[in-house]
C-alpha cells in the first residue's frame, strides 16, 4: 500500500477533503467553530485543525462530529472518496 500524497503543508488530499466537508456543513448551518466544538465535545483548536486537514481524526472523533451536527456518519462523510485520495 502506498503512502498518501501530501502537499507542502503535510496535508493529505483525503484530510483536506474531509476538512472541507466539515467546514461546509458547519457554515451551511451558520455555526461558529466554538459552537460546533462544544456540541461535539472537542477543543476548538482541534476542530480547526481537522477543518484545515492537519489532523487525521479517529472514527470516534468522526462519530462525535456527526452527533454534534445531528447527522449520520455516512452523511458526514458524503463526497469524501477514499479511492481517489479524497477527490471525486
Amino acid at each position: 500500500m502506498s503512502k498518501p500524497l501530501r502537499n507542502r503543508r503535510g496535508v493529505t488530499k483525503l484530510g483536506e477533503k474531509l476538512g472541507q466537508r466539515v467546514r461546509s456543513i458547519r457554515q451551511r448551518k451558520k455555526w461558529t467553530l466554538e459552537f460546533l466544538a462544544e456540541r461535539a465535545g472537542m477543543h476548538v483548536t482541534y476542530l480547526s485543525s481537522i477543518e484545515h486537514g492537519h489532523r487525521n481524526p479517529t472514527l470516534n472523533v468522526l462519530a462525535s462530529l456527526a452527533r454534534g451536527f445531528t447527522v449520520s456518519l455516512s452523511e458526514l462523510l458524503a463526497d469524501v472518496d477514499v479511492e481517489n485520495g479524497g477527490e471525486r
